[in-house]
């Protein structure tokens, strides 16, 4: 009983940070395209504001992960964030119907919130390394149980109240899960992951010296070019089928369950099989899932087309640690995949929304949604031959 209760004290409120942070991006990320339609935006309209959307994450992500490595209270920073997104939201609140104001507070409130999703990971690791009954797996599966019951509830509420609830929504939860990161005592130091030897410069140069990164980074940017635009449009794609906001809600549940599994058990996964096995089998587990969303034409089949997360994404948020940790040298882990999602969910997401959006006004959603798969298989391929390719060049040394 007395370990039970040590367990629950060392991971609680962490695991609650990572819950609720994680529902406030379901309600807000997931129901961006709802609220813009909403609003009245077309299309076209909310592809741009979503490539805005792409840009602050990409942009601003790599600028916060270097601010936490020299600040001397990441708590802090996560405080100041928190409180940016909440007041960007406000305003967006009162003048969503003003499309360059609405770009210019969801680039805020993305650089903001959004980027925050490795630094709260690292925080998380950081305050937890020296305490033995701190458990990571434990903590982060709270982001994908709140964000599953919060995407069946948000489905309901939307469809009842309508888009209008979104904001205040958020605001509220960007508040819960800021005085949970009020109420947890930091450390009197937190040593810096990322060591302080190095240059920017130099441990870009060392980056780009790994072929197994840059393989790896061309693949993943095309999966993002379909994943992203299609995880955003879902709402849309579920709107033209003539289904309601129930069956995104039914979606995310599904994900976030579906999750659960393999972040609970890829300690384990990460001992019996090689990395780059878990990451081509996340990849083509990826590639499955957008085949399905693309090209049903049943609500219902999409929505448990994300049973799929057990070898995607599930699988992915470990798998992606442990192969970054394989290929690149300890010095530049952290600035490695600091870079890696700046690039890949940035630039990837910016330019697939874009695309996405030009597509959709010519071709239509369901038009839009079946062409843009052809990247995510792309990419599997792509990382298969690199691997080959990879294999090859070791046996000829």
């Amino acid at each position: 009983m007395a370990s039970r209760k040590a367990f629950l004290a060392s991971n609680m409120r962490l695991g609650l940070v990572q819950g609720f942070y994680w529902m406030a991006s379901c309600v807000f990320v997931s129901y961006l395209v709802r609220l813009l339609a909403y609003y009245g935006y077309s299309d076209y309209e909310s592809g741009l504001v979503l490539a805005v959307s792409s840009l602050a994450t990409m942009t601003m992500q790599p600028l916060l992960g270097r601010l936490a490595d020299r600040s001397r209270s990441v708590k802090r920073l996560l405080v100041l964030c928190f409180v940016a997104a909440v007041l960007a939201s406000a305003l967006l609140q009162a003048f969503i119907a003003r499309r360059l104001i609405t770009c210019l507070l969801v680039f805020i409130i993305f650089a903001a919130f959004r980027s925050l999703i490795n630094i709260i990971d690292l925080w998380s690791l950081s305050i937890g390394r020296d305490d033995p009954c701190f458990s990571y797996g434990f903590t982060r599966s709270f982001g994908a149980v709140f964000y599953a019951f919060g995407a069946l509830f948000f489905g309901y509420a939307i469809d009842r109240w309508q888009a209008r609830i979104i904001i205040p929504c958020f605001i509220a939860l960007c508040l819960v899960t800021l005085g949970m990161i009020v109420s947890i005592k930091e450390p009197p130091s937190i040593q810096s992951t990322r060591p302080k030897s190095l240059t920017a410069g130099q441990g870009l140069r060392m980056i780009l010296a790994s072929k197994a990164y840059m393989w790896l980074l061309a693949s993943y940017l095309l999966t993002e070019l379909t994943a992203v635009p299609l995880q955003n449009y879902l709402t849309r794609k579920f709107e033209v089928l003539g289904a309601g906001d129930i069956y995104t809600g039914l979606s995310l549940l599904v994900m976030g369950l579906f999750q659960l599994p393999a972040l609970l058990s890829i300690d384990k996964l990460g001992k019996r099989f090689k990395a780059r096995t878990l990451m081509a089998a996340s990849l083509s587990g990826i590639a499955i899932r957008c085949l399905i969303i693309g090209f049903s034409q049943s609500p219902l089949v999409v929505a448990l087309s994300y049973v799929t997360e057990l070898v995607a994404y599930g699988l992915y948020i470990g798998s992606i640690l442990l192969y970054i940790r394989q290929i690149l040298p300890a010095e530049v882990q952290y600035l490695g995949l600091t870079l890696y999602a700046a690039i890949t969910s940035g630039l990837g997401g910016m330019l697939g929304n874009f695309l996405a959006g030009l597509l959709a006004q010519s071709y239509g959603v369901l038009g839009m949604m079946g062409r843009m798969t052809a990247f995510s298989c792309a990419s599997v391929i792509l990382f298969v031959a690199a691997g080959r390719i990879e294999r090859n060049d070791g046996a000829g040394k």
